[in-house]
C-alpha cells in the first residue's frame, strides 16, 4: 500500500501528495518530500519528521524537533506505526495532515488544493508533475530552486522572526528575575532590621535591670557599713564592675562590632550575676546566727603524740554531747591516727571537757566526737538535712573559731 499524506490545515491545507518510496523526509527544508512554507510554518522544524516503510508497515519518527509530533493528539518519542486516517500535527499548533493508506495503482505525485476533487479520493487525471524519481529525489526535471538572493531574503526574515520571539522570552526573564531580586533584597533588609531591633530591646531590658541592681546593691552596702567590712568592699568592687561593663555596652552598640557586643553582654551577665550573689548575702541576718548558735560551738584539742597537737572547731549536733568536727584535727591528714587525748571548750565556758573520738568518714573531712557534760548542750538551730535543696549561690555563714598550729586550721561552717 501507498501513502497518502493529505494537508488539513496550515499554508498547505487541501494539498494532497501520494508517495510509494521510502522515506518520506517533512519539514521546512529544501530538501523535504513534504516541505512547509520556511517562512510562515514556523511551528515546523527544518528536519521534523520522517516516515519510513519498514516490513509492510508505514512509521513515523519525529527527528528532534523543537516543538514535537503529535500522532491522533498524542506526542510520540519514538517510532510509531500508522493507520489509515490517522492525523499527524507538527507541533501543538502547527500544521495537521491526514495520512490514508492508497492501493499501489494510484499514481505518485502532489495534488495542488485548487485540483482536488470533493470525493474523498481526489482525481489523479491532474497531476502536478513533481520532477521526482521513484525514490524521490530531485532529477534534471525538477523546478529550479530558489535563487541565492531569494534564500538570503528568506533566511533572513526567518532570523528577525526568531529574534523577536528569543528576545520577547528574554525580556520576560529579566522581568521576573527583577522581581525576585527586589523580593530577596527586601526580606534580606527586613529580616536584618528586626534582629537588629530585637537586640536593641534585649540590651534596653539588660540595662534597665542592671540599674536596678545596681541600686539594690547600693542599698545593700548602705545597710552593711559599720557591720561586714569585707562583704561590704566585694560588694562595691561588684557594683564598679557591672557599672563599667554596662558603659562598655553602650560604646560597642554605637560602633556597632556584633562579636563585641556579643562579648560585653556575656561578661555583664555573668557580673549582674555575681552581684545578685552578693547582694543575696548581704541580706543575711548575721547577727541572728551568731546569737543563736554560738553556744553550740566549741574549740577542741587533739593530742595526736610525740608533741603533736591539733586545735580546731567543733559544734554540737545533739543535746548528748555529740559533735562534728574535721577528721584531720583528730585523726590526721589521712584519718589513720588516733588521738592520745581529746578536749572540748564551748565559747561561752572557761571549763574544759574531756571528750571520745566515736566515729571517721573515710570520704568527707569529718569526725564525730562525744563529750558528756550533765544535763546536756545547746545545739546548732536549723540544720538542713536536704543537700538536694542547696545550690550554687545561696549564702553561707561561718561561725567558730579559726586556728592556725602547725598549717592546720579547721573552720566549721
Amino acid at each position: 500500500m501507498k501513502a497518502q499524506i493529505h494537508v488539513l490545515t496550515g499554508g498547505l491545507a487541501g494539498q494532497v501528495s501520494v508517495h510509494s518510496q521510502s522515506p518520506i523526509e517533512i519539514g521546512r527544508h529544501p530538501s523535504s518530500h513534504l516541505r512547509f512554507d520556511p517562512d510562515r510554518e514556523l511551528d515546523v522544524s527544518g528536519r521534523h519528521a520522517i516516515i519510513t516503510l519498514k516490513d509492510n508497515r508505514w512509521v513515523i519518527q519525529d527527528r528532534g524537533s523543537m516543538n514535537g509530533t503529535l500522532v491522533n493528539g498524542h506526542p510520540i518519542t519514538s517510532e510509531t506505526a500508522l493507520g489509515d486516517t490517522d492525523q499527524i500535527r507538527f507541533g501543538p499548533n502547527g500544521p495537521l495532515v491526514e495520512f490514508r493508506l492508497v492501493g499501489d495503482g494510484t499514481p505518485d505525485g502532489i495534488w495542488e488544493p485548487a485540483k482536488v476533487q470533493a470525493s474523498e479520493e481526489p482525481q489523479r487525471t491532474a497531476p502536478r508533475p513533481t520532477g521526482a524519481s521513484p525514490a524521490g529525489r530531485p532529477t534534471a526535471d525538477s523546478p529550479k530552486p530558489p535563487t541565492t538572493a531569494a534564500k538570503a531574503g528568506n533566511t533572513e526574515q526567518r532570523v528577525r522572526i526568531e529574534v523577536g520571539r528569543q528576545t520577547r522570552r528574554l525580556r520576560a526573564m529579566t522581568v521576573v528575575l527583577f522581581v525576585v531580586l527586589i523580593a530577596v533584597a527586601a526580606a534580606f533588609f527586613y529580616q536584618n532590621h528586626r534582629q537588629r531591633r530585637e537586640r536593641e530591646v534585649e540590651i534596653a531590658a539588660l540595662q534597665a535591670r542592671t540599674d536596678s541592681i545596681l541600686q539594690a546593691a547600693a542599698d545593700a552596702i548602705n545597710t552593711l557599713e559599720g557591720e561586714i567590712e569585707g562583704l561590704g568592699a566585694a560588694l562595691r568592687q561588684s557594683q564598679a564592675d557591672v557599672g563599667r561593663l554596662r558603659s562598655s555596652l553602650a560604646a560597642a552598640q554605637a560602633a556597632g562590632s556584633e562579636e563585641e557586643i556579643a562579648e560585653v553582654r556575656r561578661q555583664l551577665t555573668d557580673a549582674t550575676q555575681a552581684l545578685l550573689t552578693l547582694e543575696a548575702a548581704a541580706g543575711v541576718d548575721y547577727q541572728a546566727i551568731v546569737d543563736t548558735n554560738q553556744r553550740a560551738v566549741a574549740m577542741i584539742w587533739a593530742d595526736l603524740g610525740g608533741g603533736n597537737i591539733q586545735i580546731g572547731t567543733a559544734f554540737a549536733v545533739r543535746s548528748d554531747g555529740t559533735m562534728l568536727t574535721c577528721r584531720h584535727v583528730v585523726a590526721g591528714e589521712d584519718g589513720s591516727a588516733r588521738p592520745l587525748r581529746l578536749a572540748i571548750q564551748f565559747a561561752d565556758s572557761y571549763q574544759v571537757f574531756p571528750a571520745q573520738l566515736r566515729a571517721v568518714s573515710n570520704e568527707a573531712d569529718l569526725a564525730i566526737v562525744k563529750v558528756n557534760i550533765r544535763g546536756g548542750v545547746p545545739t546548732v538551730q536549723g540544720l538542713n538535712e536536704r543537700p538536694d535543696t542547696l545550690g550554687v549561690g545561696i549564702p553561707v555563714a561561718a561561725i567558730g573559731f579559726h586556728w592556725h598550729h602547725e598549717s592546720h586550721s579547721c573552720p566549721v561552717v
